[in-house]
């Protein structure tokens, strides 16, 4: 009854979104960002119907939906749909930081704690005794609590004759828990495509979630972000990607499983390869950290340096006949990304692209931007982030342009910054 009490309005009446945009104007004063672009208030993140995970539900039900095992069972291959395949699937991407990774053609060191701190405690708190092939995971204890849920309408990709383009990202935003339930330093990012048909859906899309700043928290709005939310996580979202998921990529960061010390915060990724599982990818737009200051890393950027200046740059795999992008991203404390032969705003504005550089060094954040929570409290962020959604923030303001828009024919990319895709060397 809640549910059908709560109907999308856009469910209720259906208009051309071009039309409502000609007639409405939107001003930085209407976007309610909290409600809107980051979502972390304790009421929706800690609200058991949607993350607590259901076994008896799957699809699009709202029990479970936000979960991280709805979202794992939205993007696993058709035949691993079972409790023991699912637990596969998970165990296979966990067990990847226990050995070497090569990933274009260089090597990401193993951190061999997982075991201790993540599988282990998980596979007991499941009843599992055997090894892991005979280990069934209980996702009711998994040990991921969702921080927040994030809109990222910056960065729309228009359509191409090789791109369907999207309207943006979706994210949700796990930390991640230790042995005894506490938090550890580790978060977990799955980052998702908004699919589109046409360049109208953008707004479409943009509709959909200004639409929930006008609802207050409680029953209605999660129940209308949820959704909202359905319509990237469901399965099948994505018809032509990998196991039809929307999903773009999964990113990690965490010093928790550091085998070294001092301690060193490393961030990876993970995408869906071709055989259907999660497998390490390159981070992109980080160089290798073996370049840093180096004259080959000076040479590129020089020839590069105004692609960097309007963020405009790509860091290709290769260059100069060696890996050039990085495999993973170790992040030390005392990190400065030094680029011989430019001046210091070409300097700067590579390293504040690099993942490393977004995390540390260039926006002065202490290596998280969403900073893990116990039950009943919402995450804290960044400054940086905090700027970023301010009302005169660049997200706030791209995302009012991008509602104002008027005529399809001057849509743009969105100009939110971001690592750009690559396909890794590896698969």
């Amino acid at each position: 009854m809640v549910l059908a009490a709560c109907a999308p309005p856009w469910e209720e009446e259906q208009e051309d979104s071009l039309a409502v945009h000609r007639d409405a104007v939107v001003v930085s004063s209407t976007i309610v960002p909290e409600r809107e672009l980051f979502i972390n208030d304790v009421s929706v993140v800690d609200d058991a119907l949607y993350t607590t995970w259901d076994p008896k539900k799957s699809g699009t039900a709202p029990e479970g939906s936000w979960s991280f095992g709805r979202l794992i069972d939205n993007m696993v291959p058709d035949g691993m749909r079972s409790p023991r395949a699912r637990s596969q699937f998970i165990l296979a991407w966990l067990k990847t930081w226990e050995q070497d990774q090569t990933v274009n053609g260089l090597v990401i060191p193993a951190r061999p704690l997982i075991r201790s701190l993540i599988i282990d405690p998980w596979r007991a708190a499941s009843g599992c005794t055997g090894s892991d092939d005979a280990c069934t995971l209980d996702l009711g204890k998994a040990p991921f609590r969702l921080l927040a849920i994030v809109n990222r309408p910056d960065l729309r990709r228009l359509p191409t004759a090789t791109d369907p383009g999207c309207a943006g990202q979706g994210r949700f935003v796990f930390g991640v828990l230790g042995p005894l339930g506490q938090r550890l330093p580790f978060t977990v990012i799955f980052e998702y495509q908004l699919p589109i048909s046409h360049k109208l859906d953008m707004l479409a899309w943009a509709d959909r979630w200004h639409a929930l700043g006008a609802i207050p928290f409680g029953k209605c709005y999660n129940a209308e972000l949820h959704d909202v939310t359905r319509e990237f996580t469901r399965r099948k979202a994505a018809r032509g990607r990998v196991n039809g998921s929307a999903l773009l990529q999964i990113r990690t960061d965490e010093v928790a499983l550091s085998p070294v010390e001092p301690k060193l915060w490393e961030m990876r990724e993970f995408v869906l390869g071709s055989q259907g599982f999660l497998r390490p990818a390159t981070v992109k737009q980080e160089v290798d950290a073996s370049l840093n200051g180096s004259a080959l890393l000076g040479a590129w950027a020089a020839q590069n340096a105004q692609a960097i200046l309007a963020g405009q740059h790509e860091v290709p795999p290769r260059w100069g006949g060696s890996p050039f992008l990085a495999a993973s991203a170790p992040v030390p404390s005392a990190l400065d990304w030094q680029v011989p032969g430019v001046n210091e705003a070409v300097r700067s504005a590579f390293a504040a692209a690099t993942c490393s550089g977004c995390h540390r060094s260039e926006t002065g954040t202490n290596f998280l931007h969403v900073r893990t929570r116990e039950p009943g409290t919402s995450s804290s962020i960044s400054a940086f982030l905090a700027e970023q959604l301010s009302p005169g923030g660049p997200r706030v303001a791209d995302f009012v342009d991008l509602l104002n828009t008027s005529d399809m024919e001057q849509m743009e990319n969105g100009r939110g910054s971001d690592h750009l895709e690559h396909p890794s060397n590896e698969d």
